[in-house]
C-alpha cells in the first residue's frame, strides 16, 4: 500500500519507514509462539543462525498485521489479507497511539541530498528531511547552500535534543557527512 484514503477524506501515506502513524499488531494467540521461536533461536547451537533468523523474520511477517492511524480523525485501519478494517474512536483525543513509546525522544534519522542536475521526478535539486517525532521542518530548495546550511543547523538541533540515531548528507551522490550515534 502506498496510500489509503480515510473515511474522513484524509490520505494516509506509506512511502517510507519509521512512520509514527503505522504499526504492527499480533494476535495474543500467536504471541507465545513468537517468544518460543525467539528462545529457540537464541539457545540453538546451529552454526547457521543467520538462516534461522531469516526464516523467523518470514514467519513474523505472517504473524503480524499492519495498522495505520489517521492523523486527522484518529480512525484505525487494520490490514488483513489485503483488506482494511476501520475502527473509529468514540472520543477523538489521541492521534498518536502508534507513535513510539519514547514519544518525542524516539531516535530517528536525518537525510539531506543535493543534485546539481535535478532528476525529472524531483521538484527541487535538494532536500533536508528528518524522520523524528520532534518538531522540525523539512527543506526543499534549488539553493545548494540553503540545503547544506539547513542540514548542519538541523543536525545540531536534533543531536543536542538527542533525537537522532544517524544523519547523512549527500552532494551529487557523494557522502559529505555521515554520522551514527
Amino acid at each position: 500500500m502506498s496510500w489509503l484514503r480515510c473515511q474522513c477524506g484524509y490520505i494516509i501515506h506509506d512511502s517510507s519507514d519509521f512512520l509514527s502513524y503505522k504499526g504492527s499488531i499480533m494476535a495474543d494467540q500467536d504471541e507465545s509462539d513468537y517468544f518460543d521461536r525467539v528462545e529457540e533461536i537464541i539457545k540453538s547451537d546451529n552454526p547457521n543462525k543467520n538462516s534461522l533468523m531469516c526464516d523467523f523474520l518470514r514467519e513474523l511477517g505472517y504473524m503480524t498485521k499492519t495498522i495505520y492511524q489517521c492523523s486527522q480523525c484518529g480512525r484505525l485501519y487494520i490490514e488483513d489479507n489485503n483488506e482494511f478494517f476501520c475502527f473509529r474512536p468514540e472520543n477523538h483525543t489521541n492521534n498518536d497511539v502508534l507513535k513510539s513509546v519514547h514519544g518525542e525522544k524516539w531516535k530517528g534519522f536525518l537525510h539531506a541530498e543535493w543534485r546539481d542536475n535535478k532528476p525529472e521526478w524531483a521538484e527541487y535539486k535538494g532536500y533536508v528531511s528528518a524522520d523524528v517525532n520532534y518538531p522540525c521542518e523539512s527543506i526543499d530548495s534549488d539553493d545548494r547552500q540553503e540545503i547544506i546550511d539547513g542540514y548542519y543547523e538541523l543536525f545540531e538541533k536534533l543531536r543536542q535534543a538527542d533525537v537522532i540515531r544517524s544523519a547523512l548528507l549527500k552532494i551529487n551522490g557523494k557522502r559529505i557527512h555521515d554520522w551514527t550515534l
